[in-house]
């Protein structure tokens, strides 16, 4: 007699939490080979899971939808979410069900590149790809506890390094991935041939040494500090995902030398953080101020042939600015004060 209480059933699926079924479809999709990310429960904007996959240079991305079901899926649904795929750009949608689907939307599903998985087709994939105990594999399993685990192909996670997601961007005019941990932001480029593929890293930033970032959309910035700053320039495929896991590293650097205010002019970055103010040529070379050694500005008016300016009075030093020139000098005059009353 089989022991049932070993194998996948669509009762064992039925009686996950939601959360719980998506980390497990996220969990099955790694196991057959896919990277797989389960959106945030507050920010998944109507995506449940993005997979991918890539292969000889060849990347395939989806957005898998989750339902745990006991009635079939309609038309209504098929349509809702084909939807994501014009609007996110993917390859197309994977919609997963514990229950079936309806002829109406099995119909409507051919036209729109959308793959349907229902019930009894999930638990073969799911006793062929993770035939361990179903309740170790729901309960240990989970996409959310396996983070710490992941690799960045290419590159070696420090112990306790945590993968927090990748995405694609536009860097120095090529293609490359960025990925970051919870203790780094890496910039990654292939370098394939016909008979190897391999990775290298472009870039690799601590955390600790990002004083922030800012976004033009689809352009973005990152400012590291140092000695001097610097900031790398890029243009995100996806910038909603690129500043959600931005947004996950705040922690890392705020409580250090951090960015309060950034904009780009013609000619080059303006930046203040809580302890300098600098500016970065697009040309080579910046200009830097302490905080410190500024004892107030001043708004210097222009005449018909010339534009204002903010001047910063103090104790300056040689080889650096004295005034600032840029779109919204009164918005910037009132940030540097702010940040000089507290440093």
């Amino acid at each position: 007699m089989v022991n049932d209480m070993n194998t996948w059933t669509i009762e064992r699926l039925l009686g996950l939490e939601p959360y719980e079924f998506e980390e497990l479809l996220g969990h099955l999709f790694i196991k057959m080979g896919y990277r797989a990310e389960v959106t945030q429960r507050s920010r998944d904007m109507g995506v449940d899971i993005n997979i991918s996959i890539e292969n000889f240079g060849l990347s395939h991305t989806w957005i898998v939808q989750a339902k745990r079901y006991v009635e079939p899926v309609g038309v209504k649904e098929i349509r809702e979410y084909s939807s994501l795929r014009y609007r996110d750009n993917v390859d197309g949608v994977i919609i997963a069900t514990t229950s079936g689907f309806t002829k109406e939307a099995q119909k409507e599903a051919l036209g729109h590149n959308v793959k349907l998985l229902d019930g009894p087709l999930l638990v073969k994939m799911l006793e062929h790809y993770m035939p361990e105990d179903p309740d170790r594999s729901i309960h240990q399993h989970a996409l959310s506890e396996n983070r710490e685990t992941w690799n960045i192909e290419g590159t070696v996670l420090k112990q306790g390094e945590k993968t927090l997601g990748e995405t694609e961007v536009f860097f120095r005019g090529e293609r490359v991935l960025m990925a970051c941990t919870n203790r780094r932001i890496f910039l990654i480029r292939d370098t394939n041939s016909f008979l190897s593929k391999r990775r290298e890293v472009l870039h690799s930033i601590e955390v600790k040494d990002l004083l922030g970032w800012a976004h033009e959309t689809p352009l973005m910035y990152l400012v590291m500090g140092g000695r001097q700053i610097t900031v790398l320039s890029m243009r995100a495929r996806k910038p909603e995902h690129a500043m959600e896991m931005l947004e996950c590293l705040q922690q890392g650097y705020i409580r250090g030398e951090h960015l309060l205010k950034f904009e780009r002019t013609r000619d080059e970055f303006i930046l203040l953080t809580n302890k300098r103010i600098a500016k970065i040529h697009y040309s080579g070379g910046a200009d830097e101020i302490s905080l410190k050694n500024i004892l107030g500005t001043e708004l210097k008016g222009g005449g018909l042939l010339s534009r204002s300016k903010l001047l910063l009075m103090g104790n300056m030093k040689e080889n650096t600015l004295s005034e600032i020139d840029c779109a919204d000098l009164a918005s910037w005059k009132e940030a540097i004060e702010a940040a000089i009353r507290v440093s």
